[in-house]
């Protein structure tokens, strides 16, 4: 009797133990398929902040080089009238006026100081995460988003 008892114990310690393995085994491999859902999902979001971030630093930098010009054209504008007030004659002067009356309205057109505010005022990248665990990494990680409209 306690001979069949032990055997019993250890038949029901093995089908536990065989129990516990099957169980560690499906642990692990969905334990894999979640890090590795993850890992692709992760590099997806970073591969489009990365993509956000260099469309933004190319729209800066265009703003930036537009505005160096405007600045150039500006600084050089005034040069030559400086030079012109203070070389030219009365006579060269009044040809030279509707020119550079007309160059004086084409620069201040060029309003890049408006446009400047417009398109790079506002920029705000998100990450929201999640708690949720579940077999779509976008829910299970997070979202990524770049919002440039001031009321959202």
């Amino acid at each position: 009797m306690y001979r069949d008892m032990l055997e019993r114990l250890k038949k029901v310690n093995g089908d536990f133990s065989t129990q516990v393995a099957k169980a560690e085994m499906k642990i692990n491999k969905k334990a894999e398929h979640l890090k590795q859902m993850i890992d692709v999902h992760k590099q997806k979001l970073m591969n489009e902040l990365l993509a956000m971030k260099q469309k933004r630093m190319k729209e800066i930098e265009s703003l930036r080089d537009e505005i160096e010009r405007q600045l150039l054209s500006m600084e050089s504008y005034k040069k030559y009238v400086d030079k012109m007030r203070e070389k030219g004659t009365a006579c060269v002067i009044t040809r030279a006026a509707s020119s550079l009356h007309d160059r004086a309205e084409e620069l201040l057109k060029f309003d890049v100081i408006e446009r400047t505010k417009a398109d790079l005022e506002y920029a705000d990248v998100t990450f929201s995460s999640s708690d949720l665990i579940v077999d779509d990494a976008s829910r299970t990680l997070g979202l990524l988003r770049l919002n440039t409209d001031k009321r959202g």
